[in-house]
């Protein structure tokens, strides 16, 4: 067996890729839901329930929790959202928010695209091991975010495929596939 030099391996271990991070942040995660309300009535569509910021044209308190990243550096951030009234064509995008990092906004405004629920690109941003992130709703009018995610690979989309979107939330959250069996009961209160 042939041993390498230490500047051949050292090289080797450089030019290796790094692991890419990804870290889910769901809405319902969310230390302080702020004036945010845990909307859970379509959970048999979309498989977790989402924030609303329903504040009748009053925009509502930001939802606020802190973020623990595996390692410092930067991330794309995706916000699971969708413009509400695209589905009829009206103007303005009336379910707008803001995602802040660190009391940084992002450039993007989400809930500003698509008639269906998507991750929206927010780009790019630098971060240390932890961060403040919060939901900073614009219009009162049912901004919605499912979830947020942050990715260490540029390159990396989150699924919008419902089965797909399952197994990837599993599997960032550390859920088996199935859960476990909690028994036989007459009545569960």
């Amino acid at each position: 067996m042939k041993l390498l030099p230490p500047l051949a391996l050292a090289l080797l271990t450089l030019a290796a890729p790094l692991r890419a991070a990804t870290v889910l942040v769901e809405a319902e995660q969310f230390a302080d839901l702020g004036g945010w309300d845990l909307d859970q009535q379509v959970m048999d569509q979309m498989g977790s329930p989402y924030l609303l910021a329903h504040g009748l044209g009053i925009p509502v308190r930001d939802a606020m929790t802190t973020v623990t990243f595996p390692a410092a550096g930067t991330y794309r951030v995706w916000a699971r959202t969708r413009d509400w009234v695209a589905p009829w064509q009206a103007p303005g995008a009336p379910g707008k928010f803001q995602v802040i990092l660190d009391d940084q906004p992002l450039a993007t405004t989400f809930g500003t695209e698509g008639a269906a629920w998507h991750w929206q690109d927010g780009g790019t941003v630098s971060v240390g091991t932890t961060a403040k992130l919060a939901l900073h709703d614009l219009t009162g009018f049912e901004g919605r975010c499912d979830a947020l995610v942050f990715s260490s690979d540029p390159g990396f989309t989150p699924p919008n495929d419902r089965a797909a979107l399952d197994a990837f939330r599993r599997s960032a959250l550390g859920l088996p596939a199935q859960p476990d069996d909690g028994g036989t009961y007459d009545l569960v209160v």
